[in-house]
Formats: C-alpha cells, structure tokens, sequence
C-alpha cells in the first residue's frame, strides 16, 4: 500500500515523545490593592510574565479608568529576591518610591502607584509546574528549562484550533514554532501560506489578505485568491503581524470573527476554514497602549501566547544546536562535520545579536571554509573575518603593543611609537589586500578553482569574484 507523502512528511517532523515529567519550582506574586476602585482585592499571579491593567485578558484586572489597557507586566526574581516590573508604555505610567519607571526589579513587598492605584507586590510560595521532558518540536531544539515549557506548550496547542500568537525577537525561530504547530495539527495536512506583514505595500495589503476580482483597481487584470483562500483547509502565518496597517486591522477582524472573505471589488462573501498563526517581535499590548494596535484583533489572534527566549537566556543550548546545524548540512555539501573543544567554547563565548539565526549562519560558515573534517579555533577567527565582525579590542593596559603595516607590502612589525607610520589610506589598503588575498586562496582550495561555485559560496557576482582574482593573480582567465 502506498503511503501519502504529505502524510510520511508531516509523521517526520512530530515532537518527541515525553519520557518523563520534570517540575521546575517557580515564585508566584502577591498583588494586594491598598488604594483605588479595587482596594482590598488581593490576588496570586502563577504566570511567569503577570500582566496587571484594565483589559479583560490581564492576570490581575483593575476598574480605575486611569489604569491602561495592558499597564504593566510582573515577574518574580528569585535569585535577586525581588519583582521585576516593566511598564507596558502606559499612559499614567507606574511610579515605585515617587519615580516613573520603566523596567526595573523592585524589592518583595514594594508599593507601586498604578494609574491612580496603589499595590503592594510580594513574592509568594513557590510552586510546581509540569512540563514534558521535550528536547524538540518540529525543527526547534533546546534542552533549557524555558525551552522544554515551551515545547511542552506548543505541543498542546497544536491539537486546538486556538489562534495562537508567538513572541520573540528576530532570529529565535518563530516561523519554525508556526509550521511545527501546522503540521501536528488537524491542518497538517492543508497548506502553510506564509505573508511578512513587512513585506506588503499598504495599497495592495487588502488585496494580498482578501484577494480581488478583476477591474477593481488599475492593475488588476485577472481575477485573484487571497492568502485566506489559498490556505484553504491549513494554516495562514502572519509574520510580524505587529505592521499590519491599523486601518487594515478591523477588516482581518471581521475575516477571523465570520469565517468568510470578501474580494477587493466583490461583495459576495466567501467562507474559509483556516487556523491563524501570528507572530512579532513587538509588544503588541504596548502597541495597543498607544493606539496603534486594535484590542479586540488582539484577542482574536492571541487565543493563546507564547514566547521563544532569545539565545542569550539559554546559552547552555548552543552546544546542542551547533551539532544540530553540522548534522544537517547537505550531504553533498563540502565541509567540516565535527567541532574542536576550543571553537565551541568560543562560540559559546559569543554574542548573537541575531539569535539561533545568526549561530545557524556561523556555523555554517565555519564548517564550509574550515581547512579540514574538524572546525577549529583557527577556522573560527577566519569565519569572523569572512562575516565582517570584528573582535571587540582589548584595553592597551590588557594588550600587546599593535602590529600594524610597515615597509614591504604584507611585512608586519610591531608598532613603534616613534616609528615611522604608513598614511592612513596605505595602511587600511594593504590590510584589505591580505584579507582579500587570503580569503581567495581559501575560496579556490575549497571549490576547487571553480568559479561558479566560488562565488555562490562567496555571496558575491561571478564577474566581480573574476576581477578580484585578477587583481591577486591567482586565477587566469577562463
């Protein structure tokens, strides 16, 4: 019997089963109101991240008018044994020992002026929270506590329908979350249609959400589906839905509330059945704090929330992810399949302002430009160079004196201060000359002297790659 395809793919790419459940202990927060609409309300906020403010979707909900919509987010600080308090761009602010405050950890038992309301916070008892021993979902991997509760969240969600919103910042691998969820989902089996709400031109958003007959506008020659219609029976993905136009933003409501679609230039209505994923790296409570995202669509779409830590919080899964990222280089592909000790405590050293993306990147890199089967230091410090990063120099009390160019064209000597120096011109182009000369000599070894290959593997044009070799004579003319 033949097996569907679709079906074998979607099988391969389902979350581990969980061996065994681990309980991590977290804090909770007391948050007792002394004064207000609400004094003497008192209430203990289990989430992580606790949201206190007006809005009928916040963990600690409070009547004063002059309390935001989404006020302020807490969230206990064992180690420091205090609350962290971060002001959601309210429009009275939260005021902690007569000052505004925008992110700051304050000591348990701390007053806080919420609006025109005044609570205290308090650490409260710690308690246990289930999460499945998960080490993966979908293409995503990481063995950090934060991580697991996610994969343990994702994995339950994937069997709703729920609207699901994910958070996080650039690089951290939301657009993997979304399609894990698709493909362990009753969808699984539909379309993934992907739309960067970055990417889209305002005057033709309408047309690229809903669709549009022909005619109804100058351009539009044939008639044409929306992404609702093209994910017919799957999932739509709205990245960075946080730069959706706001005046957009009450008719993808109406889409998500009727089921049903309506063609720029038509007004017979369509129904669709499609589950909605969303995600941003911008906090849409903020965003709705300041009038530029609609409350009611962000219900819609955050039937439920989740967040994807960035990498700097789960340093202790950069080892997992660099062996994932070498195992899944093309088998066809040249390069390095293992790591030295050295390099990969060098890159677990390092910052990645790009998250998972750029550590993807780098590896990648290092094991494409590596000299032999194992990526070490050396090819590292080369990878840097060849990415355009430079390492943050050390202070001059730390340091060696600095080598710079001297006499002979690529001679190095210490610099001496009372030496004589290259103009500065001179100086920067011999040293791009060496860069360029040796990254060349490098490219050709590895993908031997071809030159469509060199300049794929380089990212730059062939007739520009030519021209460089000719400057360094180290190619001849095909």
């Amino acid at each position: 019997m033949t097996r569907d395809p679709k079906l074998a793919q979607v099988e391969n790419t389902r979350t581990i089963v969980p061996e065994r459940l681990v309980g991590p202990t977290s804090r909770g927060v007391r948050v007792t109101v002394l004064a207000g609409p609400d004094a003497g309300q008192q209430v203990v906020l289990a989430n992580a991240r606790a949201i206190v403010g007006r809005s009928a979707g916040c963990d600690l909900r409070l009547s004063d008018p002059t309390v935001s919509a989404f006020h302020a987010e807490l969230s206990a600080v064992e180690e420091r044994t205090g609350i962290q308090v971060s002001d959601l761009s309210s429009r009275n602010g939260t005021q902690y020992a007569g000052a505004r405050l925008e992110k700051a950890i304050v000591p348990s038992g701390a007053t806080l002026e919420v609006g025109s309301s005044i609570v205290r916070v308090e650490l409260d008892a710690a308690f246990e929270t289930q999460i499945a021993d998960l080490h993966a979902f979908g293409e995503l991997r990481g063995r950090n506590v934060a991580m697991r509760e996610l994969f343990s969240t994702l994995q339950r969600l994937a069997r709703t329908e729920l609207s699901v919103l994910i958070e996080g910042q650039t690089g951290t691998g939301k657009e993997l979350a979304a399609r894990g969820l698709h493909d362990t989902s009753p969808y699984g089996n539909g379309p993934f249609v992907v739309l960067d709400c970055t990417a889209i031109p305002s005057t033709l958003a309408e047309s690229v959400l809903f669709g549009h007959e022909r005619g109804a506008f100058t351009g539009a020659n044939e008639r044409r589906a929306g992404i609702f219609e093209a994910a017919e029976g799957g999932t739509v993905f709205l990245d960075e839905v946080g730069e959706l136009p706001l005046e957009l933003q009450p008719k993808l409501l109406r889409v998500l509330e009727r089921r049903e679609v309506v063609r720029v230039g038509s007004t017979t209505p369509r129904p669709v059945q499609v589950r909605v994923v969303c995600a941003t790296w911008r906090d849409l409570r903020q965003m709705i704090n300041q009038g530029r995202f609609r409350e009611d669509l962000y219900y819609r779409l955050a039937q439920a929330r989740v967040t994807i830590p960035p990498l700097r919080e789960r340093n202790d899964d950069i080892a997992l992810l660099v062996y994932h990222f070498l195992q899944r280089l093309p088998p066809n592909t040249q390069g390095a399949r293992a790591i030295s000790q050295e390099a990969l405590g060098e890159l677990q050293r390092r910052e990645y302002a790009g998250n998972v993306r750029e550590l993807k990147s780098t590896v990648e890199r290092a094991a494409m430009m590596a000299e032999g089967a194992v990526i070490t230091g050396a090819d590292l410090a080369f990878e840097r160079m060849l990415s355009g990063e430079r390492a943050r120099a050390p202070s001059p009390a730390q340091s060696a004196p600095v080598s710079a160019p001297m006499g002979d064209r690529g001679s190095m000597t210490p610099a001496d201060p009372s030496g004589p120096l290259q103009p500065f011109k001179e100086a920067k182009r011999t040293l791009i000359d060496e860069f360029e000369k040796d990254y060349l000599q490098r490219l050709l070894h590895r993908t031997g002297d071809n030159l469509s290959r060199a300049a794929a593997l380089a990212g730059i044009e062939r007739h520009y790659l030519r021209d460089l070799f000719r400057k360094h004579g180290l190619r001849s003319d095909e």
